[in-house]
């Protein structure tokens, strides 16, 4: 896109008259000014080859004559060589030192050879010789965006646009520089004025579109990314950001849409493969997820995102042992990532493994002591134990922070009977009932607590109110 940037000299006035040639054959007695003034003027027809051969005589006869040498270079320069052309603009420069016009063309081949300093101070410099001269500020803005340098980049670009409104693809240019800077609001802006000019500009809908998803507008990113595709059906980077939009908006079909398109296009595109696994994970589709997600563990085996959400897949299709393998090789990397640490604890609860799985809730609560989730995991590994005082603990901390967590109740008037603690126990099912009135667990488990203590009337009924909830308690 940079190569689609105007060329814009500044000439000297071409002395002279125009010469009828039959050829590239010259008089002997030719001067230097009537070959200098033959060059120039196919210089000015575009005729590069042909102005080469007449500034090579000329230069040949009289190597002290900046102009031969900058129209060389122009030529040089207009033709691609830009290496030979900044050599012929460097002895003009040296010949005149206030010659502006090779400075500038200087500048410009030196942003075209990506020696970005450089350009930068030729350009700076044919400012100061004339600072109303529009193309110099184009060409130093986009030597400094080229070189990282966005706010100066922006400067230069405004001060073109102020002079030359009408070269509307500095708009796009400085809306690309204040996108790397995040000024996605002035990106718009900016891109919205280019786009009123080149309605159909790819590239302008792309970065608008982008900026719009930035913004949250997602709605609008959608419309400028598609219309991107309309243009271009397989411009992966339109697809991909589309999709990656229709996932904040949770449209997630329409994003595995998308991601299977680049996927149809790319099949070793890893980022797509991720999110449409992460979409799929969504839709709680957690073997396909697992089945993306190992893709892109094949492509990267060190992208610890998909190593992590493959890990939760795992855990929620019940394979624990693969879900502890994912969670171990991410704590490996990140040792104190509680979240992980969490869900290794609950891997191993599940797996019975009760020892480890407390030593990890123990771990989290460290890092988070008012973490009720993993303090109410915790007390069901030291219910698991056998260790009823400490669940009891752990479960009255965890509802200290959640005083309706119906499953603490449940589980702390478990252990509240089985260290024969009844009317605690009884306290704590019977408010988890309240809470809950289709708690059929807590009315069996209630029920078994009448029992024990000769409570016969109560026993009976609760028992048929479990039964009623969920008939499979009667087994």
């Amino acid at each position: 896109m940079k190569n689609s940037k105007h060329v814009m000299p500044l000439f000297r006035g071409i002395a002279g008259v125009f010469f009828l040639l039959t050829g590239l054959s010259i008089a002997a007695d030719a001067d230097v000014e009537e070959l200098v003034d033959l060059g120039l003027t196919q210089v000015y027809e575009g005729n590069y080859q042909d102005a080469i051969v007449y500034l090579d005589q000329a230069i040949e006869l009289n190597t002290e004559d900046p102009e031969a040498f900058y129209g060389r270079g122009f030529s040089n320069h207009s033709i691609g060589n830009y290496e030979q052309a900044v050599s012929d603009y460097t002895r003009a420069i040296e010949l005149d030192p206030e010659f502006g016009d090779p400075i500038y063309g200087r500048g410009v081949c030196y942003y075209y050879l990506k020696n970005y300093e450089q350009a930068i101070t030729d350009l700076s410099r044919a400012i100061e010789i004339n600072p109303e001269y529009p193309a110099s500020y184009y060409w130093r803005g986009s030597s400094y965006q080229d070189n990282g340098n966005y706010e100066l980049a922006i400067s230069d670009f405004s001060e073109f646009i102020e002079i030359s409104p009408d070269v509307t693809d500095t708009y796009y240019w400085r809306g690309l520089a204040n996108k790397s800077l995040e000024n996605y609001e002035q990106a718009v802006s900016d891109f919205s004025i280019f786009l009123e000019f080149n309605p159909d500009d790819a590239y302008g809908l792309f970065w608008r579109g982008y900026s719009y998803g930035k913004l949250t507008k997602h709605n609008e990113a959608i419309t400028d990314l598609s219309r991107v595709v309309e243009l271009y059906p397989d411009d992966v980077d339109a697809i991909y950001w589309r999709g990656r939009n229709y996932v904040i908006l949770e449209e997630y079909d329409k994003a595995i849409s998308d991601f299977s398109r680049i996927i149809e296009i790319k099949p070793d595109d890893g980022d797509a493969l991720y999110w449409r696994a992460s979409c799929k994970f969504a839709l709680q589709g957690y073997n396909e997820a697992i089945s993306d997600y190992s893709k892109v563990l094949e492509l990267n085996p060190d992208d610890v995102d998909a190593m992590y959400w493959r890990g939760f897949s795992y855990f929620y299709v019940e394979n624990y042992n693969d879900a502890l393998s994912d969670f171990e090789r991410y704590l490996d990397l990140y040792p104190d990532d509680v979240d992980a640490i969490y869900m290794r604890g609950r891997c191993y609860f599940y797996e019975d493994n009760y020892v480890p799985a407390k030593s990890d809730f123990s771990r989290v609560i460290e890092l988070d002591p008012n973490d009720e989730d993993a303090i109410y995991w915790r007390a069901s590994c030291s219910g698991s134990l056998e260790d009823y005082d400490e669940a009891i603990t752990d479960y009255s901390r965890a509802l200290e922070l959640e005083p309706e967590d119906t499953d603490a109740l449940y589980w702390r008037g478990f252990c509240y009977s089985m260290v024969e603690n009844f009317d605690q126990a009884l306290s704590d099912l019977s408010r988890a009932i309240e809470i809950d009135p289709e708690f059929a667990k807590a009315y069996f488990l209630r029920s078994q607590i009448y029992e024990l203590t000769g409570d016969m009337a109560n026993t009976d009924a609760d028992y048929e109110k479990a039964i009623e909830l969920n008939p499979e308690l009667a087994q």
